[in-house]
C-alpha cells in the first residue's frame, strides 16, 4: 500500500495534537502504519527526526495555550513574587539542577517560559524538581541567538496539563550581587530591560 508522506505528516499532526506525549510506536499503531514509514515521511517532508518534530509541536502548542492565559492569574504561587509578571511570547528556558556537592552534567531540553519578573520566573516541564532545589537557567528570547544565564532555586511546583507538560515550576532568583554563587549585576540589568520592554 502506498503512502503520501505529506498525508502521513498531516495525520501525525492530528495524533500529536490529541496525544502530545505519545510514543512513536503508539502513534504508528493508531495510524495503522509502521513506525519506519512515519520516520521516513518526517525526514522527507520536514527534514527532522520524530523526537525533534514532537518537541517542536509541543512547544508551539504550549505557546499557543500560554498566550490565552493571564500571567497574573490567581494561584497558590502568587505569594512568591510581588513584582509584576510579564510574558515573553515564544521564550524558552533550559535548566540544570545542582547542589553544593554536585551539579548535573547537562542542561534540559527547551521548556516554555510562562512568565518572568525581576524576582523570578515560571516555566513548564515534564521533570519534577523539589522545592528549594538550586538550579541554573538559560533564558532564550525569540529572535536572539544567545542565552541569559540566571541562578535561582525552586520556589514551588504544581501540576499542569498545558500541551502535555506535567509540571509548572516557579523559580526565585538568587541575589544580584558580585558575591560568588549569586547572579551578577549585568544579569539584573538585562532582566530590568526585559521588564520594561514587555510590561503591559
Amino acid at each position: 500500500m502506498n503512502f503520501d508522506p505529506k498525508e502521513v505528516v498531516e495525520q501525525l499532526d492530528l495524533q500529536l495534537e490529541a496525544h502530545p506525549n505519545a510514543t512513536l510506536q503508539i502513534i504508528a499503531e493508531r495510524m495503522q502504519i509502521s513506525s519506519q514509514k512515519i520516520v521516513e515521511s518526517l525526514q522527507e517532508v520536514e527534514g527532522v527526526t520524530f523526537p525533534e518534530y514532537q518537541a517542536n509541536k509541543r512547544l508551539a502548542r504550549a505557546f499557543e495555550q500560554l498566550g490565552e492565559l493571564s500571567p497574573a492569574a490567581n494561584g497558590p504561587y502568587e505569594i512568591t513574587r510581588a513584582r509584576q509578571r510579564i510574558t515573553i511570547p515564544n521564550a524558552v528556558v533550559k535548566f540544570q539542577a545542582y547542589s553544593f556537592w554536585r551539579r548535573s552534567s547537562h542542561f534540559s531540553s527547551q521548556c516554555p517560559l510562562m512568565d518572568l519578573s525581576g524576582d523570578g520566573l515560571a516555566f513548564i516541564t515534564d521533570r519534577a524538581l523539589k522545592p528549594k532545589k538550586r538550579i541554573l537557567l538559560l533564558l532564550k528570547l525569540p529572535g536572539k541567538d544567545d542565552f541569559v544565564l540566571v541562578k535561582g532555586y525552586v520556589a514551588y511546583i504544581v501540576a499542569t496539563g498545558i500541551a502535555g507538560y506535567r509540571y509548572r515550576i516557579g523559580v526565585h532568583f538568587l541575589p544580584f550581587t558580585e558575591s560568588r554563587g549569586c547572579n551578577n549585576l549585568r544579569t539584573m540589568e538585562t532582566l530590568a530591560a526585559l521588564e520594561k520592554t514587555y510590561a503591559a
